[in-house]
């Protein structure tokens, strides 16, 4: 029924089946160990960025300690003259001066906003 013709035939084609199929499973290997390479620099590459980000936020965090440390210390400057200028609002007081009383009230006022 099948002569010899027939079976190189067959044969080729199954051995042309066998030789694409390979190919195809080779490439797909390459390309999942690519893809694998990828996504591992990527994650090296995230790892690093989150290093650098927590570097930054923890010089923000001690340049915010230095700026409150300073505002504390001009805090206390800012008070000193407050009740140095009270004290010469009250020793130029008089009766008949009655913009010592809205001085007086202005530099109360400014005492307790925030700086």
């Amino acid at each position: 029924m099948f002569g010899r013709i027939q079976i190189i035939i067959i044969g080729g084609i199954l051995l042309m089946g066998a030789l694409t199929g390979i190919y195809y499973s080779w490439r797909t290997g390459i390309e999942r160990e690519a893809l694998l390479e990828y996504n591992q620099k990527q994650l090296e590459q995230n790892i690093k960025d989150q290093e650098a980000l927590k570097q930054k936020l923890a010089d923000m965090d001690a340049k915010q300690k230095e700026i409150d440390a300073a505002n504390i210390a001009d805090k206390g400057v800012f008070k000193g003259k407050m009740e140095s200028i009270n004290t010469e609002i009250d020793s130029h007081k008089s009766a008949d001066n009655p913009a010592s009383d809205v001085l007086k009230k202005t530099v109360a006022k400014l005492k307790d906003a925030v700086k």
